[in-house]
């Protein structure tokens, strides 16, 4: 059974559910958006019960975490910061690191700057940031499918269409697109109840373009060197399945997984991507 904690990473306080036997291998799990922490549960759930230590965090700007008031405090290197000092404040390097969407793109960041706290990485329908900004600016298809990104970079419009009738706009896209019941939904309108929990994930977008603007160099060494599983759903409106392969080769040892789903693979074949997990955990329950 899940149990909630908020852990001080300095600036913010993480509303952090966990799960499983203190003393067992740890798990990190991060969502994306419009997610929340219980995005991967049917996975954290089962793999709990196989003796896995479960960290989930609503990460900042979202649920029950800190909402900081600025763009500038949704900059990637805070959002990396907040996960390394989860990890090492819960005492659980090195983790087996998992992320979807944002959360992936945390994961990959994380990954890449502090190999040391990660046993294994599973990015579930996410690119290579490098390839993403690759295919943002030279890719024509994918800035189309990225449209909503823009969008969103216009104070006040995105929070009101997605603020507008207690949220309807994200329940739809949740109901539809990862398939939440309609108990997983009301838990998102209780959050969403709260002041920020709609305007402070616009944030993370908007900090993405501004970082963007200001720099356009890649990463210096972008090379993952921890063993890598890609999940991706090869439906993915969002994402184009383009970016999975070229993701996968600036990692040491990758493998990649195609599912026949959309952005959420892990909502759509839940026991499918369970024991993806399992069997990837278990392959690299010791590094080498």
């Amino acid at each position: 059974m899940f149990q909630p904690q908020f852990v001080d990473v300095d600036d913010v306080l993480l509303h952090v559910e966990t799960d499983g036997p203190e003393d067992g291998p740890p798990a990190l799990f991060l969502h994306g958006w419009p997610d929340l922490w219980f995005t991967f549960e049917p996975q954290m759930t089962a793999l709990a019960e196989r003796g896995y230590r479960i960290l989930a965090p609503d990460q900042r700007g979202y649920g029950l975490s800190s909402k900081p008031a600025t763009v500038a405090d949704y900059e990637m290197p805070r959002l990396v910061n907040d996960m390394v000092l989860l990890i090492e404040r819960q005492n659980a390097a090195p983790v087996h690191l998992v992320g979807h969407d944002w959360g992936g793109a945390v994961a990959w960041a994380v990954t890449i700057e502090r190999p040391d706290l990660v046993r294994s990485l599973t990015i579930v329908n996410c690119p290579h940031p490098n390839v993403f900004a690759e295919a943002l600016t030279r890719k024509p298809t994918q800035l189309l499918r990225s449209w909503y990104m823009m969008a969103f970079q216009i104070p006040g419009l995105a929070e009101t269409i997605l603020g507008a009738r207690g949220g309807a706009v994200l329940a739809t896209m949740l109901e539809h697109g990862a398939r939440l019941s309609e108990a997983d939904l009301d838990r998102h309108r209780a959050v969403w109840r709260h002041p920020g929990t709609i305007q402070r994930p616009l944030f993370w977008y908007r900090a993405l373009f501004r970082t963007m603007l200001r720099s356009s160099r890649a990463t210096p060494d972008p090379t993952v060197r921890v063993p890598t599983q890609i999940i991706w759903g090869r439906r993915d409106g969002a994402l184009g399945k383009h970016l999975a392969k070229p993701s996968a080769a600036l990692c040491d040892r990758s493998e990649l997984h195609w599912l026949d789903t959309r952005h959420w693979p892990h909502r759509e074949q839940p026991k499918h991507v369970t024991e993806l997990l399992a069997a990837w955990f278990a392959q690299h329950a010791d590094r080498t």
